[in-house]
């Protein structure tokens, strides 16, 4: 019997050693997150100028390994993360076409650019496997007030670089999947 393989991931956090320091980052962006969120601000209220990740960053990786690791993320970690109050997002950057629309259908929630707001940023993701426009993803947080927002954007991105992480057909999600449906 072939053994089961998962498509070759490469991941900012590292999980080669299991989800864990994705989980981790992910309560910690949920903790960040949900207070800031304010549905009569979705362009501002997760871009804190503070923290905004440099424009020339070497990479996608190095700009969320700005996000991951900054002084904000470095508080004590929260409990589990309460992944029913938002959802997971996955941005491919090189399938956007930077058309407005998913900006304008979701009131700035996304930038110009299709991307989600740098504070909802938990990974990126490369997937060697995937087809070259989609190999690498941006993996955010949507608070669960932005919900709506969000999925005017999805339904009218006609290159869809932008879909909910559970709707994608992914490698990492089905390992967030898997590692969800684990007993204990």
């Amino acid at each position: 019997m072939p053994l089961h393989r998962e498509p070759p991931l490469i991941c900012e956090p590292d999980i080669s050693g299991g989800l864990q320091p994705f989980w981790d980052l992910l309560a910690r962006t949920i903790a960040i997150c949900q207070p800031l969120a304010d549905p009569a601000n979705p362009h501002d209220c997760l871009r804190s100028p503070d923290h905004r990740p440099r424009t020339l960053e070497s990479s996608y990786a190095a700009a969320v390994r700005t996000m991951a690791y900054g002084p904000r993320r470095r508080l004590s970690l929260p409990p589990e993360p309460d992944l029913t109050r938002g959802r997971l997002l996955v941005y491919y950057p090189d399938a956007e076409l930077s058309d407005g629309a998913a900006e304008a259908e979701s009131g700035g929630f996304f930038d110009v650019c299709n991307a989600p707001p740098w504070d909802t940023w938990v990974a990126m993701v490369t997937d060697l496997e995937a087809p070259e426009y989609q190999r690498e993803q941006l993996i955010s947080w949507v608070p669960d007030v932005f919900i709506p927002h969000v999925q005017r954007g999805i339904d009218v991105n006609p290159e869809e670089c932008i879909v909910w992480l559970d709707e994608s057909n992914t490698g990492f999600a089905r390992l967030v999947a898997e590692d969800r449906a684990r007993p204990g």
